[in-house]
């Protein structure tokens, strides 16, 4: 029989001092109390109680906070009959004795490290991504959750898996794979994780093929013989087999799956995170689930929340090491530690699109499709997959929003350089033709109001939460101009949070910058100076001014002359960054097919041919950009054949002519198919398409820009005279 005691040491060797809370069926929290001679007193009506559920339970070291309805039904606790006694009060006598002996408090840690990969010198490396906020959170384990399912639910899961269908292989799996691996049947292979579009991942993996479950003949024989209740027990049975094969059956997952968020928590400067929170001794392993936020433009943002069933680590071993690896493009590269000294690294524009990896020559051209291509404050971001030769090579233009990223060393803010400012002018028109004289002065860019977060903690019992405040950066007007703040290297002083759990990035959003409202598309460069709190213009050593090792990417170099202001311009040699701006779109129209000079109808889209042996069908189409910034695919397609047509079909960039195609002096592409190629194995008439996409190579530093992207789609038949 339980009886009220004094309160005890929180120790690992004794229980702590018990404590009810009754909850409503929706989970809320109504009410807590503390026994009191084996009978509870809740300050609830009569009715309220009548329908709770009520959980006793010794109190954990932390206390209450966090203690949720589900968490409640996982933990070791005694759920009483609501029987209401004299005065409404609960009975709670009955207690077993073997559960008040599992009544035991032991801390258990939660560590792992979360990376990105990112291509460093020619050579695939997983970097670690500090400051991103980890969430942990705990899923409920299948006996939890299983008499809550309904019974046309495991009717409906035990025919599914009968049914022997194949099982796609989720993409992709953690790495390491968190599955349970003891257990008396093997789990689905290990694969490695498909292609990523952007964000660093290799563009040459595969999947391995897909499987079917194969229950041994005895459990298919139980589960083909199984009523409902005998299903509900042979899932527990073989749940290891099973849990893999639910990532991708998500029409199970909100009946089979339900997690509880215990903390979160920050990575460190190494990626590595860690957080401990108290379980009791007899309880079952953890299953715990991780998710990731990263502040984007000061905004926490999810890049990281992978299918549940797929990425949960079942049974979890206090202190293992998860290691989680995302790919969201906006998450930059690797983290960056404070720099020693008075150091201006202009790192980026955006998050990607390093200022190192930008052409700064006026005279750099390619050669592509026979016609020269001029590069100038052209990028190589994200071009390792276009294709066509053009794999990282200096080709895109910059659009939309720009945002400049600098890291400041420790040596700034100064005595004599504690503000800065950025500003502008077009030294060439999108034709890269001289601009205008009055377009080539310089227009400073200090109207826009700017911030750099940080985060500080809030802790209440248990649960801890990561709050984001800003500091102000201007623009403030000292003397007679208009500048930025440079921030201090740590948030932590009076200055700015005051707070001992402040943290924020050591990279700086310096400013952003609208590019449709500058002076046109073009070319123009971006001066970076520095002032005293007067608003007195500084000069600074050349190497103050820094950008990163084009072959190492996590090491700063001085800017040298290529990203200065000559002597003859600006005694002081301020930072310069050449940048082409393009904010056109892409054009793509097809037009209808020619066959013996006669065009197919546009109603119906049949064209005639004399000889199949002889006649031709010539394809027209416009793929184009104003200033050269895209590429292009042309497909046509036999009606549902998988027959390639490659004679038909071309792609390039869309400076000049390609494959099978010659480009008019009228912008268009052309070329002549012989019908019978076309017709291949159908006799004498066939349906075709023609699909044309135009990829436009905008960037905002960040992204690419689908917004710049063109597409047209036609249709023709062929049939004899």
């Amino acid at each position: 029989m339980a009886k009220k005691t004094a309160a005890r040491p929180k120790s690992k060797s004794t229980p702590n001092e018990l404590v009810a809370l009754a909850f409503s069926k929706d989970g809320q929290l109504l009410a807590t109390t503390r026994p009191d001679n084996d009978k509870l007193h809740f300050d609830l009506s009569p009715d309220q109680l009548r329908y709770a559920r009520v959980f006793v339970f010794p109190e954990p070291p932390t206390g209450l906070e966090g203690i949720t309805l589900a968490k409640a039904e996982r933990m070791q606790a005694y759920e009483p009959a609501i029987r209401l006694g004299q005065n409404n009060a609960l009975d709670i006598s009955r207690i077993p004795e073997k559960l008040i002996r599992k009544w035991l408090w032991y801390r258990c840690c939660a560590r792992g490290r979360v990376t990105k990969r990112f291509l460093v010198d020619g050579i695939w490396q997983d970097m670690p991504v500090c400051n991103a906020i980890v969430h942990i959170c705990e899923v409920d384990p299948i006996l939890i959750v299983l008499p809550r399912i309904p019974d046309w639910v495991i009717d409906r899961f035990r025919d599914v898996v009968l049914e022997r269908i194949p099982i796609p292989i989720p993409d992709p799996l953690p790495d390491p794979p968190p599955f349970r691996e003891a257990g008396p049947f093997a789990i689905l292979p290990r694969v490695q994780p498909l292609p990523h579009p952007l964000g660093g991942i290799p563009q040459s993996i595969s999947a391995e093929g897909t499987s079917s479950i194969e229950l041994p003949q005895e459990a298919r024989l139980k589960l083909s013989n199984a009523n409902t209740f005998q299903a509900r027990k042979l899932l527990v049975e073989y749940i290891d087999v099973f849990r893999p094969y639910f990532c991708r059956w998500p029409w199970f997952w909100p009946w089979f799956y339900r997690c509880d968020e215990i903390t979160t928590v920050r990575t460190d400067f190494n990626g590595r995170f860690e957080a401990c929170f108290w379980r009791q001794i007899f309880e079952e392993k953890a299953d715990l689930y991780f998710w990731v936020e990263y502040e984007i433009d000061g905004v926490p943002t999810t890049v990281y929340r992978p299918p549940l069933p797929c990425y949960t680590y079942w049974d979890y071993e206090c202190g293992d090491e998860v290691s989680i690896r995302i790919t969201d493009p906006r998450v930059p590269f690797g983290c960056h530690q404070p720099l020693p000294g008075q150091v201006a690294w202009v790192k980026t524009i955006g998050w990607g699109a390093n200022v190192s990896h930008i052409e700064q020559n006026i005279g750099a051209s390619i050669v592509q499709q026979g016609r020269t291509f001029s590069t100038v404050g052209l990028t190589d971001y994200a071009t390792g997959g276009l294709g066509y030769g053009l794999a990282n090579q200096k080709v895109r233009p910059f659009a939309d929003g720009l945002k400049f990223i600098v890291q400041f060393g420790s040596g700034f803010p100064s005595s004599s350089v504690t503000h800065y400012r950025w500003s502008y002018r077009k030294t060439h028109n999108d034709k890269l033709l001289p601009a205008s004289a009055s377009d080539q002065d310089w227009t400073p860019l200090d109207e826009r109001v700017m911030s750099k977060p940080y985060t500080i903690e809030e802790t209440s019992g248990a649960i801890t939460t990561i709050k984001t405040k800003y500091f102000p950066l201007g623009p403030l007007s000292i003397g007679s101009v208009n500048a930025y703040k440079i921030p201090p290297v740590s948030p932590k002083g009076a200055d700015v949070g005051n707070d001992p759990t402040a943290e924020w990035d050591q990279n700086t959003i310096t400013i952003a910058v609208d590019s449709t409202s500058l002076k046109g598309d073009g070319l123009y460069e971006f001066k970076l100076e520095f002032f005293n709190a007067s608003g007195t213009r500084q000069n600074v050593a050349d190497t103050v001014n820094q950008v990163s090792n084009p072959a190492n990417l996590g090491q700063s170099q001085p800017a040298g002359s290529d990203y200065l202001l000559p002597a003859t311009e600006d005694a002081f040699k301020p930072f310069r960054m050449k940048v082409r701006v393009d904010n056109q779109k892409s054009t793509a129209q097809i037009y209808t097919v020619l066959v013996d000079g006669m065009a197919s109808s546009t109603e119906c889209g049949f064209v005639r041919y004399k000889d199949k042996g002889t006649s031709n069908v010539n394809f027209r189409f416009r793929a184009s950009h104003p200033n050269d910034f895209a590429t292009f695919s042309f497909n046509v397609a036999r009606g549902n054949s998988a027959d390639p047509l490659s004679n038909a079909d071309t792609g390039g960039m869309v400076v000049g002519s390609t494959a099978n195609y010659t480009l008019g002096v009228d912008g268009i592409y052309r070329n002549a198919v012989n019908v019978g190629y076309l017709l291949g194995s159908c006799p004498d008439k066939a349906a075709f398409a023609e699909h044309l996409y135009v990829n436009g190579l905008h960037t905002n530093g960040t992204s690419i820009l689908d917004s710049f992207d063109a597409s047209a789609l036609a249709a023709f038949a062929l049939e004899p005279e």
